[in-house]
C-alpha cells in the first residue's frame, strides 16, 4: 500500500511531468525536437546533403494539416526544417520557440529542397520519431518513442553517442501506472487539501493559455472560430458565462493551430487538452469572483483529474482526448461553482454519456471546433449535475461509481478505436 505521503508526492510529479509548456502542435514539435538533436552533432545546417524522417502513424496523421509555429506553413517537412535552422535541442517541446523571421528563408530553402523525406514508420509504437540527417561528412539519427522527447538513442555514423532501453510498445510510464491506482476522490481530496506552496505552479496554466487565448482573439489564426463565436450573432440566445467559455478557448486553440509563437501550457502531451483542461476553469473563477488560492485548487483538481483519465488512454489514439481533457475541466469548475464531489462525478458521466465518441482525424484548425464541441459538452455537462441531473447508470458506458465509468472509457478507446485510426489516415492520405 501506497504511503499518503508518496501519494501526494507521486500527484506532485504527475503534474510536473504532464502539464508543461509547449509552442505549436506536439506532434510536428517532436519531429523538430529530433531535428534539433541532430544538428547539435552536424557542423553546419549549409551542409545538409539529406534528412530521411520516419514516424508512427498517428505523428503523421496529427502533421499534415496544422502550421508549424513562426512558419505560415503546415506539414513534417517545415517541422523538420525549422528544428534544423532555429531549433534549441535543450528546450524540449519549446524546441522552435525563438525562430523568427530572419529564419525564415533558410527554412523554407531547406524544406524546398527536397533534401528531405517523411515515411511512415513500420512500428507497433503508438508515438515514434526517427530523424537521419546527413552532411558531406557524417551521418547522424535520433529516435523518440514513448514520449514526445524521449530520446532512446542517438547514433553518429557508427558511433552509439547516447542509448537507453526503448519503451516497448504502448508501455506506459511510472507516473501513468501510478494515476490508475487512484481514485477520482483521492485526487479530489489532493487539490482540496495539499499546502498552496506545493501546487502554485499550476497558475502558470493559466496564464499561458489564456494570454494564447488573446492572441487568438487579435489575430487571424485557422478558421477565427474563437472571433467568430465572441461575435456571433446568435449571442443573445446563449448563455453568456457557456460562450465565454467556449469562445475563449476556441480562440487559443485557433492560435495554438494556426501557428502563434506562444506556448501553450499542455496537458498529456497536447496543448489543445491543456487549453481545454485549463480555460472554463479560469473563466468559472473569474465569474464566481474566486481567490487566487482556489483557482490554483481548481487548475490543480481540473489537469489532475485530466490526466487520471487520460492514463487510461493511449498516448495518441483515434480518440479526440479534448473530451477527456474537458471532464477535468468539468471537475475544477464544480469544485469553483458548488464545492461538492459527487456532483463534479455526475458531470464527468454526464460528459461520458454525452460526446466521447469524437474521432481524432489529425491536428488542425478543426481543432477549434473540437474544443468548442468539448467545452460545450462540459458547461451542459456541468450545468445539468449542479440540478441533480445525471445519466443513469442503465445507459450505455455509464456505471454507478465513477472510476468504472473512467476504465469504461479507457477501454473503448484503447481497444474499440484499435482498428479506426489507420482508416482515418488512409482517408486523410487519399483525398
Amino acid at each position: 500500500m501506497i504511503e499518503k505521503n508518496d501519494i501526494r508526492q507521486m500527484f506532485i510529479k504527475s503534474l510536473k511531468e504532464g502539464v508543461v509548456p509547449a509552442t505549436g502542435c506536439t506532434e510536428p514539435i517532436a519531429v523538430a525536437y529530433a531535428a534539433a538533436n541532430c544538428m547539435s552533432y552536424l557542423n553546419d545546417q549549409n551542409l545538409i546533403t539529406d534528412m530521411h524522417i520516419k514516424v508512427s502513424s498517428n505523428i503523421m496523421k496529427n502533421a499534415m494539416a496544422v502550421i508549424v509555429p513562426g512558419t505560415g506553413r503546415p506539414g513534417l517537412i517545415t517541422a523538420a526544417s525549422a528544428g534544423i535552422v532555429a531549433g534549441d535541442p535543450n528546450a524540449g517541446l519549446s524546441v522552435i520557440s525563438e525562430l523568427s523571421n530572419d529564419d525564415l528563408p533558410a527554412i523554407f530553402a531547406l524544406a524546398d529542397s527536397g533534401k528531405i523525406s517523411v515515411d511512415v514508420a513500420n512500428v507497433d509504437d503508438d508515438l515514434y520519431v526517427e530523424a537521419i540527417v546527413s552532411d558531406d561528412a557524417n551521418t547522424v539519427r535520433v529516435c523518440i518513442a514513448g514520449d514526445h522527447t524521449n530520446i532512446f538513442l542517438i547514433q553518429k555514423n557508427d558511433d552509439i553517442i547516447f542509448s537507453k532501453d526503448r519503451p516497448t510498445a504502448h508501455a506506459i510510464s511510472e507516473t501513468k501506472q501510478f494515476l490508475q491506482t487512484v481514485e477520482l476522490q483521492d485526487i479530489w481530496e489532493f487539490a482540496k487539501n495539499e499546502p498552496l506552496e506545493e501546487i502554485e505552479f499550476m497558475k502558470e496554466a493559466s496564464v499561458l493559455n489564456l494570454a494564447l487565448s488573446e492572441d487568438g482573439f487579435k489575430n487571424d489564426y485557422g478558421i477565427k472560430l474563437g472571433q467568430s463565436l465572441r461575435k456571433s450573432r446568435f449571442n443573445s440566445s446563449v448563455d453568456d458565462l457557456c460562450n465565454d467559455i467556449v469562445s475563449t478557448a476556441s480562440a487559443a486553440s485557433d492560435a495554438r493551430m494556426g501557428g502563434s509563437q506562444l506556448a501553450a501550457m499542455s496537458n498529456s502531451g497536447s496543448g489543445n487538452q491543456g487549453i481545454t483542461a485549463t480555460i472554463p476553469v479560469s473563466i468559472v473563477s473569474e465569474y464566481v469572483g474566486a481567490n487566487e488560492e482556489d483557482l490554483i485548487r481548481a487548475l490543480t483538481l481540473s489537469h489532475l483529474t485530466a490526466l487520471y483519465i487520460h492514463s487510461f488512454l493511449p498516448v495518441l489514439s483515434a480518440f479526440c482526448a479534448t473530451d477527456s481533457a474537458a471532464m477535468g475541466a468539468a471537475t475544477g469548475c464544480v469544485y469553483l461553482l458548488t464545492g461538492d464531489f459527487n456532483e463534479a462525478c455526475s458531470a464527468i458521466k454526464n460528459m461520458v454519456g454525452d460526446a466521447a465518441g469524437m474521432v481524432c482525424d489529425g491536428a488542425g484548425c478543426s481543432c477549434a471546433m473540437k474544443v468548442a464541441s468539448s467545452t460545450s459538452s462540459m458547461y451542459r455537462a456541468v450545468n445539468l449535475a449542479i440540478q441533480d441531473i445525471e445519466i443513469p447508470s442503465s445507459n450505455g458506458l455509464i456505471h454507478d461509481n465513477i472510476d468504472d465509468t473512467i476504465k469504461g472509457l479507457g477501454t473503448i478507446v484503447s481497444e474499440g478505436f484499435k482498428g479506426t485510426d489507420p482508416v482515418i489516415l488512409n482517408v486523410m492520405v487519399n483525398k
